[in-house]
Order: C-alpha cells, then structure tokens, then sequence
C-alpha cells in the first residue's frame, strides 16, 4: 500500500540498505519494531493460553512464527511494489520504516512521465504477492497435522494474506485498488475527472456492501470480520462522500 509523503523535514535520515536499488531509512527511533513486538506478545499470550502444557520457550517460538508470517506478509507485498516499480523503470523514492513496518515513498506519485500501464503494474505487484502467498498457506494448510503448530502458523498466514490481498484491492486512493481502478479507465480513453467520478460511485456502492457484510458478522458473533469489513466500509464510503481525495 502506497503513500505519497516523504521523510520529515530538519530530521537526520538513517539508510540501513537498499531493496531492489531503493532505499530502506528511518528517522529517529521510527524503527524500533512496536509492531513486531505487539505482534510476537500477543501470539505468545495466545499460545500459553492454547498449550498451557509447553515450555515458556515453545511458547515463544510459536509466538514469534506467526509474527514472522502476519508481519512478513506486509513487508513482502511493499517489496514486490518496489521489484515491480525497478522492473518497469519506474522505482519507488524510498522505503521508510515505521515502528518496524515499511511505508513506500513517491515524491511525484503521479508524475506525467509515468504511463497508465505502468501505475497499474507497479500497484497490482503487492496484491498479486499475496494472492501467491495466500495460495502456497492453502497448500501447507493441507498437509499439516490438524490442530497442530505448523497449522496454526499457517492458518495466520492464510488470514493474513487473505485480508491483505482483498482490502488492499478496495478502491480506496491510499490502497492499490484506487490507482487500478483510476488508471485503467484513463487507460480506456476516459478523462481523468470522470475516471474520479467513477472511483467514487464505486467506493460508494463497495462502501455500503462492506457496511452490509458488518451486519451479517456481527449477527454470527464474527466480531474480527466485522471490524475489518467495517473499517474498510468506512473508508470507501469516506472516499465516496467527498471526505478524501478520489
């Protein structure tokens, strides 16, 4: 998932490395890894609780597997949006970290030089990653033992790449499936204010789907579906109402 802003100005920047020719950098204490941290303390807590026969230790080990695949997921959607970007010769400016997460930087993410075939390959790397992702969990989830840990680890995986796959195709602007959506009608001869006309017919119609699928999850007590479906109900609607840019 993209995002237009930069490093913040009259603050020292610190590049760790590069990933595909761009820049991997943090600012200030933005890379102590809260997320990872967060992440590993509650699948650990879980574990205790599932397998209170365990060592502390096999506890931790678990808890810290399902971080790697839940977490890793975002990080290997960023980095296919960069390998996709470097590929088409259109590379993303940098890769800031966030409390242990990347953030990928544009400082024109819409500048004329760039085709609409091009914005629509760069966006379509990350979710097209974990459709991959989602499809190989599928296959480990078959031939792992029933309740066992290696398909506890997967189940996160599957969710994980699931959630990513689908919320990030929303035709939200901040999310992939907005620049897909823009500019594959730009692409198909429409004008650029009726391609946004159409983004936010769209999120508007999505917006209350999303909002109507919150209803039926709640009625069947799925309270992490309708959180999720909520949210993302929230945001398409935002977008077709005026309360974002489309």
């Amino acid at each position: 998932m993209d995002s237009p802003f930069l490093f913040k100005p009259g603050k020292p920047i610190v590049t760790v490395g590069c990933i595909f020719g761009t820049p991997l950098a943090f600012q200030g204490f933005n890379w102590l890894p809260l997320n990872q941290v967060l992440a590993w303390t509650l699948f650990t807590r879980q574990a205790m609780k599932d397998h209170a026969d365990w060592t502390r230790w096999r506890h931790l080990l678990l808890g810290g597997l399902k971080m790697i695949v839940l977490l890793g997921s975002e990080w290997c959607h960023n980095i296919a949006h960069v390998a996709v970007a470097r590929g088409i010769g259109q590379p993303v400016d940098g890769i800031r970290i966030i409390a242990g997460m990347p953030v990928l930087l544009y400082k024109e993410p819409e500048h004329p030089s760039i085709a609409p075939r091009q914005h629509i390959l760069r966006s379509l790397g990350g979710p097209l990653c974990n459709a991959v992702l989602l499809l190989v969990s599928k296959v480990f989830q078959q031939i792992t033992p029933p309740e066992s840990p290696a398909r506890e680890v997967m189940n996160v995986a599957s969710g994980m790449n699931t959630f990513i796959t689908f919320a990030s195709l929303t035709p939200v602007p901040e999310f992939d499936g907005g620049p897909i959506l823009k500019w594959s009608l730009i692409s198909h001869g429409y004008s650029p204010e009726r391609a946004s006309q159409v983004s936010i017919r769209a999120n508007r119609l999505i917006g209350f789907g999303l909002l109507g699928a919150t209803a039926v999850s709640i009625k069947n007590h799925s309270w992490l579906l309708a959180l999720i479906y909520s949210f993302l109900g929230v945001l398409s609607l935002a977008t077709g109402y005026g309360r974002t840019k489309a």
